[in-house]
């Protein structure tokens, strides 16, 4: 038998309290107006996931979608994906210039 809540039988619950930090952007939600009109047209309704900085570790995998950057952070972001091709590429080439220093010297001399 299921219960119900009653006058006689009801039980204050006090929450929960949220104690990360916010990362929303403000202008980010769209009236409902906007929304309907967008769904009776048959256009996507985005949705925004919430972000909080707890959830992100700078050592995971972590990636963002660009698609919900505005046009400073999509730059931004080009620029430190850039940077950071740009130092693997001169690991592999330093690597590869030691594969190659290191075949030569086990060469023999002829």
């Amino acid at each position: 038998m299921k219960k119900f809540n009653t006058i006689l039988n009801y039980k204050e619950y006090k929450g929960q309290v949220n104690k990360q930090k916010s990362l929303t952007v403000p202008d980010q939600a769209m009236s409902i107006k906007t929304i309907l009109d967008r769904f009776a047209r048959g256009l996507p309704v985005e949705q925004f996931k919430p972000i909080y900085e707890e959830n992100i570790d700078e050592d995971s995998d972590y990636i963002p979608d660009p698609r919900t950057m505005d046009l400073a952070d999509r730059q931004e972001f080009k620029e430190q994906i850039l940077q950071e091709f740009e130092t693997i590429r001169q690991q592999q080439a330093a690597i590869v210039g030691l594969t190659k220093t290191e075949n030569e010297a086990e060469k023999p001399a002829e």
